[in-house]
């Protein structure tokens, strides 16, 4: 019997992995993961003469997790940050910057915030006022844009917050928790009596290691798995691909995982997999956290590359991209000016786009075949930034469920879901703190603790 079988080989299940052989022996954890490749949505391609990312381009240097995790694996001099930062609203056929004196898409100095170009002086002077609105008054959870129109209006909310912080999860702030999704605006509720000047204060100190607030990694992110997944096989952690597991059966002395080839007989287990396999994984031995996991709902968005030649726009693209509201109604939800961003993907006359599309509520995108996709969104680009060619070349990326949605006390499901786990079984990945790679290697840094803390008690 091996000691721990960790189910998902994306960065929550490496990283579960990393964790736990620094507390038990390495030599007793296998790591199984479906797919031919490890990594999950951090991927990339070649694109032309250098590579492009189609998962995550970069992580946040808000939670630590990854910086500290970079340099375990002696990263740290391969740590860059986006060469620009400043980004667009495309709304009403015009790009507008985002407007300064915002914080996570709220307003939070007024006097830079007026005068801006993608809210109405209507709405500009429905959002100023906030500060005399007293304090808001919070019972449980609420979604992110019941708060915030509330607190700013509804122009704000729709052209400002719902792509910003929708944005990040493919989602609709009319449906995410607030206390997941944005606790920067409950945490200045919380302390302040206008919301607005609580999330000015908030960034006195937004990174107080005084890193950026992103990194990516010289090679892309990819870079991270790769050393992780060297340093596990130096250390005999067993990583088995193609190898899909079936489900968990409950042992007198622990737990059997069964695949498609072999079963593996282990003290613990972490799924370290999206909560709809989990779901399925746990039937056996949690029937209560397996029924509380389905209810998880996710998005699934497709990012697709595209390469122009320079010449294809009328003028350079300045900053590193733009966010498109949902009410817009375009296929494209977002766009990276990805060599702007990162210079080093950058072969000579080539500008990269990263174009996503695909959200909840809307799956139009999922209707078309790679062709038509990028035909379709080249006919967006021509609209949206003037593009005078087709592209180039083109990669399509589908990432179905894989954006997990985290509705109004979700929080309190998770709970629920780790109460009704019995001993030996953890959880890692998105679902639990949060999208974004240091929030899921967070997540494998708790599940690992608790797990090692159960194998080291005396049965």
């Amino acid at each position: 019997m091996t000691k721990v079988v960790v189910i998902g080989g994306g960065i929550s299940g490496l990283a579960s992995a990393y964790f736990l052989s620094q507390q038990i022996d390495p030599q007793d954890i296998t790591v199984i993961e479906s797919d031919d490749r490890l990594g999950g949505t951090v991927s990339k391609v070649e694109f032309g003469s250098h590579f492009a990312e189609t998962g995550p381009d970069s992580f946040i240097t808000r939670n630590p997790s990854a910086i500290d995790l970079a340099a375990d694996l002696d990263l740290s001099g391969r740590l860059i940050s986006p060469a620009t930062n400043s980004a667009f609203i495309y709304s009403r056929s015009a790009l507008h910057p985002i407007p300064p004196g915002t914080v996570f898409g709220a307003p939070s100095n007024f006097k830079k915030f007026f005068g801006n170009s993608l809210i109405s002086k209507t709405g500009q002077l429905r959002a100023a006022i906030e500060p005399f609105l007293g304090q808001a008054k919070i019972q449980g959870d609420t979604t992110v844009g019941a708060f915030a129109k509330k607190r700013w209006g509804k122009e704000v909310t729709d052209r400002l917050i719902e792509p910003l912080v929708g944005g990040i999860h493919a989602g609709t702030v009319y449906e995410l928790s607030l206390a997941q999704c944005a606790p920067q605006y409950l945490d200045a509720a919380h302390t302040h009596t206008s919301v607005s000047k609580g999330l000015r204060s908030q960034m006195a100190n937004y990174t107080p290691s005084g890193h950026p607030m992103f990194y990516s990694l010289e090679g892309g992110l990819s870079s991270l798995v790769d050393s992780l997944v060297g340093l596990l096989e130096k250390r005999n952690v067993e990583i088995l691909t193609r190898c899909e597991s079936a489900e968990i059966l409950p042992l007198a002395d622990g737990y059997r995982i069964t695949t498609e080839g072999k079963s593996f007989d282990a003290e613990g287990v972490i799924c370290a997999t999206p909560a709809f396999v989990t779901s399925r994984l746990l039937k056996a031995v949690s029937r209560t956290a397996s029924e509380l996991l389905d209810t998880i709902d996710y998005a699934s968005p497709i990012m697709t590359l595209l390469g122009y030649e320079d010449a294809s726009f009328g003028e350079p693209l300045r900053g590193s991209g733009l966010l498109v509201p949902r009410q817009t109604k375009t296929l494209t939800s977002a766009i990276t000016f990805a060599t702007n961003k990162w210079p080093s993907w950058k072969s000579e006359g080539e500008t990269i786009l990263r174009v996503s599309a695909g959200r909840i509520g809307d799956n139009r995108v999922w209707g078309f075949d790679d062709r038509s996709l990028v035909a379709t969104l080249e006919a967006e680009m021509t609209n949206i930034l003037g593009v005078r060619s087709r592209s180039i070349r083109s990669n399509v990326a589908r990432w179905q469920k894989r954006i997990p949605q985290f509705k109004p006390f979700h929080s309190q499901l998770i709970q629920r879901i780790r109460e009704s786990l019995p001993s030996g079984v953890e959880l890692a990945g998105a679902p639990f703190l949060g999208v974004g790679i240091p929030a899921c290697i967070s997540s494998a840094s708790l599940a690992a603790d608790r797990l090692a803390k159960t194998l080291s008690k005396p049965r």
